[in-house]
């Protein structure tokens, strides 16, 4: 959906590192995906931890769809069988398709 968008970007920048300092940056200053709610209330931010596990989340899920399709192999030295997820992934996979 963005793609055209997001490789500009990381033609702009030297390393994918820069790029996620970059993304990561916009997201401090321009989101509340480092607000901490201090009230289950709250109409912005996330409560302790949760920001985290989904950053934790969508960063494990695309890593195994990736190791799929181009490292199979390392799927099954990890997991014992050919495109196996790991438990924690499994989970999240319905939310994140076609992302």
């Amino acid at each position: 959906k963005f793609d055209d968008l997001l490789l500009a970007m990381a033609q702009k920048h030297k390393s994918i590192e820069d790029l996620s300092l970059s993304i990561l940056s916009f997201f401090e200053r321009r989101t509340d995906l480092f607000h901490v709610m201090e009230r289950p209330n709250d109409r912005m931010g996330f409560m302790p931890g949760v920001a985290e596990k989904m950053v934790f989340k969508h960063f494990h899920f695309f890593q195994h769809k990736y190791l799929g399709r181009a490292q199979p192999h390392i799927l099954k030295e990890a997991y014992g069988a050919p495109n196996a997820a790991p438990a924690d992934a499994a989970g999240g996979q319905a939310a994140l398709q076609d992302t």
